[in-house]
């Protein structure tokens, strides 16, 4: 009997057959079609704005084409780099802001980190009294508008030998004059900085100290070693990886803030390269904008590099077992009450000391007059308090800058948690393969861009048609779009961390019973994640109502939002109105984190961590 060999044609046939049947189900799977979208909406629009603002730096501009003969809009220069690099005005214009930044953003962010680090011990690993509630208060300062913050920071230390001789409380309670570099400068923009960003810090260390098995250290001191050097020796190599994401989230988030620079150094001509940015934007100097907004990208990358680096370099540690147990090891003695009063005090003067601050401004007839008899409500109510103004509730410029926030927030509330709801199921669904990790990291990449270099971006992009969008400068769409892929990042956590939390099981039984993907998404996936969805919707509106240093690129008179608004009348010297638009913005702000941390059951790391930063 001879045995009959499969010929060639039969051995490509059958190999081709199962290529292409390989290929159809990969190309069907709802997971793959969908990361494969995915992928390029988010090329289109993060990764292609961030390449297009670094080429536009190389880019003649059309108010620069001009000054070169037989050269147009358009060309390639190395002008705008010269210029900033290597001019007689690169000290000024380029060099001096980015010291500034640098300077600014290290200080800040050692003094959050000692603060955070330093509270989160006091709390998780002493027998300091109130510790829940100094846990509570150290949150609010991070949920405020950083430029609130500043705001409250003028009203408390501004005396009266100042331009507009105007007492601060401090003068007025004390008498004190506090000196002019307490007032406004690098100083004050680091301390006030550091009150906003502490909470990172605290929220990592915290949990990193809860998991440092005391029998550790307890092993340690019976073999006579010092607290101190248990702590440098054991504690804090554990919980350091830890404090680089806590260096990474503070460094980046606060790289490129706005607010504070703007409202605390102007007025002592000092300048960061995002409030030098802005200046360039608003004088149509968009070349040099560019070339600013570039390096704060890169800076921004950088960062969160070098911390890939140093967290991949470091060894492991187990520290959660069967055994051992976690516990307060250290006893502050007779310091126990001292100490928790001080923490106390401290988290109250950062959280609530701002908004009582900027509510009490708010109500004074004479700026500096803290008596009774000063107290109106004429800057809330009143029919004419200025030349051009009236009370914020009665202003149409506020009604229409509360609209066009309402809507802004609700827009891209609605986006992300559709986005969100996507994204997380891509992520969570193909963990630990290539197409998730490319969705994952392409999903991340908006957060490692400051927010005002990201508003110049899209301004820059958008200003003309685009591929399939149209122009979109001036309109309510651009901050809409520009606000949805800023917090794409916040929306990736929400929808990740849901999606883990539903099992794959229910999705393959609505499959086996014939139910399409949209059925199982819309009757099944959706519902049980509801909750998840509606806190990130919450957290989103909260986050997009505070942002300053993102929409001040972008509005225009008919789409200006309420911190802009705000941001305008302290800039015409309405310093009431301003303070009672922060009122109004820190209220949205309060009642809707509160109501996102009941929707996630009482876990403040996960809803103060996606609601993200307002400076």
């Amino acid at each position: 009997m001879v045995s009959e060999t499969p010929s060639a044609t039969t051995i490509r046939s059958s190999n081709f057959r199962a290529f292409y049947n390989l290929a159809v189900r990969y190309l069907t799977t709802p997971r793959i079609v969908l990361g494969w979208i995915l992928v390029i909406l988010l090329l289109y629009l993060v990764l292609y704005p961030v390449v297009e603002l670094v080429v536009q730096s190389f880019q003649l501009q059309g108010r620069d084409a001009i000054r070169f003969r037989g050269q147009s809009a358009g060309d390639w220069t190395l002008y705008y780099w010269q210029r900033a690099l290597a001019s007689q005005l690169s000290q000024r214009i380029f060099v001096r802001p980015l010291i500034n930044t640098l300077i600014i953003s290290s200080g800040y962010t050692a003094l959050a980190m000692l603060i955070g680090t330093v509270l989160a011990w006091l709390v998780v690993r002493t027998d300091m009294p109130w510790g829940k509630l100094v846990g509570s208060l150290a949150m609010i300062p991070y949920i405020l508008p950083s430029w609130t913050l500043g705001l409250s920071w003028i009203t408390f230390f501004r005396h009266d030998g100042q331009l507009h001789g105007i007492k601060g409380m401090l003068q007025s309670l004390t008498g004190i004059q506090v000196p002019e570099w307490l007032v406004y400068g690098p100083v004050p923009i680091i301390i006030v900085l550091a009150m906003n960003y502490f909470a990172y810090t605290y929220l990592l260390a915290s949990a990193a100290f809860a998991t440092v098995d005391s029998s550790l250290e307890e092993a340690a001191e019976i073999h006579g070693a010092s607290r101190g050097y248990i702590l440098r020796r054991i504690t804090m190599p554990i919980i350091l990886p830890a404090l680089a994401s806590a260096f990474v989230l503070t460094f980046a988030s606060g790289l490129g803030t706005f607010g504070v620079p703007a409202y605390l150094g102007r007025p002592a001509n000092f300048e960061v390269m995002s409030t030098y940015l802005y200046g360039n934007m608003q004088l149509g100097r968009t070349g040099d904008a560019y070339v600013l907004a570039t390096v704060l990208i890169i800076l921004a990358a950088i960062t969160v590099y070098l911390n890939s680096l140093i967290l991949g370099a470091r060894r492991q540690f187990t520290t959660m077992t069967g055994k051992g147990t976690r516990k307060k090891v250290t006893s502050l003695g007779v310091w126990r009450y001292p100490i928790g009063v001080l923490a106390v005090l401290f988290t109250a003067f950062a959280g609530l000391l701002p908004i009582c601050l900027l509510v009490l401004q708010s109500l004074q007839k004479r700026l500096g007059d803290y008596s009774l008899s000063n107290l109106t409500l004429d800057y809330w109510i009143g029919k004419q308090v200025d030349v051009v103004y009236k009370g914020v509730l009665l202003e149409p410029r506020v009604m229409k800058a509360a609209l066009n926030t309402t809507i802004l927030g609700l827009s891209v509330g609605a986006i992300s948690v559709i986005g969100g709801l996507l994204l997380g199921y891509v992520i969570a669904r193909g963990r630990g393969t290539r197409l998730s990790r490319i969705v994952e990291q392409l999903s991340f990449l908006p957060y490692i861009v400051p927010g005002v270099a990201f508003g110049a971006m899209y301004l820059s992009i958008w200003a003309v048609p685009r591929g399939p969008l149209p122009a979109l400068y001036g309109s309510l769409a651009l901050l809409i779009l520009a606000s949805a892929v800023k917090r794409m990042p916040y929306a990736a956590r929400t929808g990740i961390s849901t999606m883990l939390q539903i099992g794959n099981e229910l999705e393959e039984a609505a499959t086996i019973h014939g139910a399409s993907w949209f059925t199982t998404v819309r009757r099944i996936l959706a519902p049980l994640a509801r909750h998840g969805l509606f806190a990130g919707f919450i957290l989103t509106f909260v986050g997009v109502s505070k942002d300053l240093s993102l929409v001040v690129m972008l509005v225009s008179a008919r789409t200006e939002v309420l911190p802009v608004t705000a941001f305008g009348y302290a800039d015409a010297g309405v310093d009431q109105l301003s303070y009672a638009v922060a009122v109004i913005i820190i209220v949205i702000v309060l009642l809707g984190t509160a109501l996102a941390k009941k929707l996630t059951k009482g876990d403040p790391m996960e809803a103060f961590k996606n609601a993200g930063g307002g400076g």
